[in-house]
């Protein structure tokens, strides 16, 4: 794997999915990918991705979609491409997950529309905050990483005059 490389693609979706507890107290996710501009950004990403390795020289490339075979150079980019559009976008198709989990909790002063008040406790827990990306109205469609660090900053300082 020395001349390896690996790309993600990022869309900044619209969809919204749930968390809910389960029998045994764990957490189950579901986030159907039903809208139809994020499953088109979705396919985008996936043809650009597979585009930019074959232009960068790739002699193989692979897909994160289940059972899909790899490409070899020399084979039909085009069939390649256009059978990883196709896979399913979820669980048993091309995989998906999130790197940053922006906008899950929200913040604002009512409890009906956000989870933590506008300094980040939370309305129905008192003494626990959240100061992280979840805390985002929405997703910011960009690395979050400075404005993670000062919100965090703001709600431990928020935390520490309360």
């Amino acid at each position: 794997m020395p001349q390896g490389a690996t790309f993600i693609g990022l869309i900044r979706d619209r969809g919204a999915g749930k968390v809910e507890i389960d029998a045994n107290g764990e957490a189950v996710v579901t986030y159907p990918v039903d809208d139809e501009l994020d499953q088109s950004n979705l396919r985008k990403g996936i043809e650009a991705q597979i585009r930019i390795h074959e232009a960068a020289g790739a002699t193989e490339i692979y897909s994160l979609a289940q059972g899909l075979p790899s490409w070899k150079r020399g084979e039909d980019l085009e069939a390649f491409v256009e059978t990883a559009k196709a896979a399913p976008l979820g669980a048993g198709g091309q995989t998906l997950f999130c790197a940053h989990q922006m906008g899950s909790c929200r913040m604002g002063s009512d409890p009906k529309t956000s989870v933590a008040g506008p300094w980040g406790e939370l309305h129905d827990t008192k003494g626990v905050w959240i100061g992280d990306a979840s805390a985002f109205p929405s997703a910011s469609g960009t690395n979050p990483m400075v404005s993670i660090m000062a919100l965090a900053r703001r709600t431990a300082r928020a935390i520490l005059s309360d």
